[in-house]
This record gives C-alpha cells, sequence and structure tokens, in this order.
C-alpha cells in the first residue's frame, strides 16, 4: 500500500465514525423523547381509571388538579381538568368531559386525552 492509499481509507475511516457518532447521538436522543412520551401516557392513562372508578360522580368534580409527579428522576406536571355538562333539573343530558394532560420540558407539546363520563 502506498501513503495515498492509506490516507484515503484514513479519511473514509473517519467520516464513518463520525457519521456513526451523529447516529448515535440521534439515536439516543429519540429513545429518550419516546421513552418520556410513554411515561406521560401512563400518567395520563393512571389518571383517567382513577376518575372512572371514584365511587360517586359529584366526586369527580374533587379530581380537577394539578400535579408534580417525579418519577425516575424526572419530573412531570400533570393537569387534570372536568367539564360538567348538563346536570340541572331541566337538562335532558348530565355528563362530564375529562380531560388530562401531561407535560415535561423534553416535550415538544404536551400529552393531552380527553374522555367523557356520564352520570351514574
Amino acid at each position: 500500500m502506498t501513503l495515498i492509499e492509506i490516507v484515503i481509507a484514513l479519511l473514509i475511516l473517519s467520516c464513518s465514525l463520525v457519521w456513526m457518532t451523529k447516529f448515535l447521538a440521534l439515536f439516543a436522543h429519540t429513545t429518550k423523547a419516546t421513552s418520556t412520551q410513554m411515561r406521560a401516557i401512563d400518567l395520563i392513562s393512571n389518571r383517567i381509571d382513577t376518575v372512572r372508578q371514584t365511587p360517586n360522580y359529584a366526586g369527580i368534580d374533587t379530581m380537577a388538579v394539578t400535579q408534580t409527579i417525579t418519577m425516575d428522576s424526572t419530573t412531570y406536571k400533570r393537569q387534570t381538568i372536568i367539564l360538567h355538562v348538563g346536570g340541572a333539573t331541566t337538562d335532558t343530558v348530565d355528563y362530564k368531559i375529562v380531560t388530562v394532560q401531561v407535560s415535561h420540558p423534553s416535550l415538544t407539546q404536551p400529552v393531552r386525552k380527553t374522555t367523557v363520563v356520564a352520570a351514574y
């Protein structure tokens, strides 16, 4: 091998290593972001299950709170919003719209889920 061939081989090898490093950094970031989003979805699902399992319908209104939750040294902000539709004696409908939103600084947008709970 000549010196030029060795230099070209080293150039190709170094370019490949730089590309691989960038790829691994992007992969690690994407994995972390996906993990954070999945945690947020779990927090939302747990909160909606808790709201649905409330023993009395009127008690759902007390669950409209904002919480700070720390899991695995990561802090999330979970907000529960309750909107009561109808419910007066002259109304034909009575239900509550429950929206749970979880935010974290690394999420580009808060994760949000909405469900409807009928009067029981």
